[in-house]
C-alpha cells in the first residue's frame, strides 16, 4: 500500500463510508524503510459536518485562536474514539482559553498571573462587573460546560457518557458561535453587543 500512496501526489487517499471517513496519510518525512509511515485519519460524519467549527482569526490573538481550534479539534478526536472524559476536559480548555483571552484582554494580564487564579465563574462575574456584556445564554452555556468538565476531570466515581460529551460539544460549539458573532467586551452602558 506504501508503494502505491507514493505514486500518489498527495499521498493521501479517503475511503468513505455512509457516517465514517478514513484517511491514509504517507508521511514522506520520517525515515525507514520505504522512507514513509501510514497514519490512520478517521473521521464520523457528525463530528465532520454537525460539530465541525472553526473560531474566527479576526476576534483573539492569532496564537490565542489556534489554541482554541486546537482544543476544539481535540475535543472532536476524542469524542470520535469514544474518550467522552477527555472529549469533556477538551471543551472546558476550548472555553476557558477564549475566556481567559478575554480577560487578559480587560485586566492587562492573563489570569493565570493573578495571586489567586480565578475560574471561569469567577473570571465571567468580573467580567461582568467591568460591564461587558455577554450575548443572551452564553454565561448560562459557559456555566454548564465547567460544571461538566469539573465533574469529569476531578475524581467524579462517575464516568461521562457519549451522550454527555455529545452535548457538552454541541454547547461548547454554541459558545464559540456566540463569542464570534457578537463582541462581548462592550460596555454596560452601550446597548449593542455587535
Amino acid at each position: 500500500m506504501n508503494t502505491q500512496l507514493l505514486t500518489i501526489p498527495s499521498g493521501t487517499v479517503d475511503f468513505p463510508f455512509p457516517d465514517y471517513v478514513i484517511t491514509l496519510r504517507l508521511d514522506r518525512a520520517i525515515m525507514g524503510d520505504q522512507n514513509c509511515r501510514l497514519d490512520h485519519l478517521g473521521s464520523r460524519d457528525e463530528t465532520r459536518t454537525k460539530m465541525a467549527f472553526t473560531f474566527p482569526s479576526d476576534l483573539l490573538h492569532e496564537d490565542v485562536t489556534r489554541i482554541v481550534n486546537l482544543a476544539y479539534e481535540e475535543a472532536l478526536r476524542c469524542f470520535e474514539r469514544n474518550c467522552s472524559m477527555a472529549a469533556i476536559g477538551m471543551c472546558g480548555r476550548t472555553i476557558e482559553t477564549v475566556l481567559a483571552a478575554f480577560y487578559a484582554k480587560q485586566f492587562g494580564k492573563h489570569p493565570s498571573e493573578e495571586q489567586n487564579p480565578p475560574g471561569v465563574n469567577a473570571m465571567i462575574n468580573r467580567l461582568r462587573k467591568e460591564g461587558y456584556r455577554f450575548p443572551a445564554g452564553l454565561k448560562e452555556r459557559m456555566e454548564v460546560i465547567a460544571l461538566h468538565r469539573n465533574m469529569a476531570i476531578h475524581g467524579n466515581i462517575v464516568l461521562p457518557s457519549q451522550d454527555e460529551a455529545r452535548s457538552t460539544i454541541y454547547l461548547t460549539k454554541d459558545v464559540l458561535q456566540l463569542v464570534s458573532q457578537g463582541d462581548t467586551n462592550e460596555a454596560a452602558g452601550n446597548e449593542s453587543v455587535r
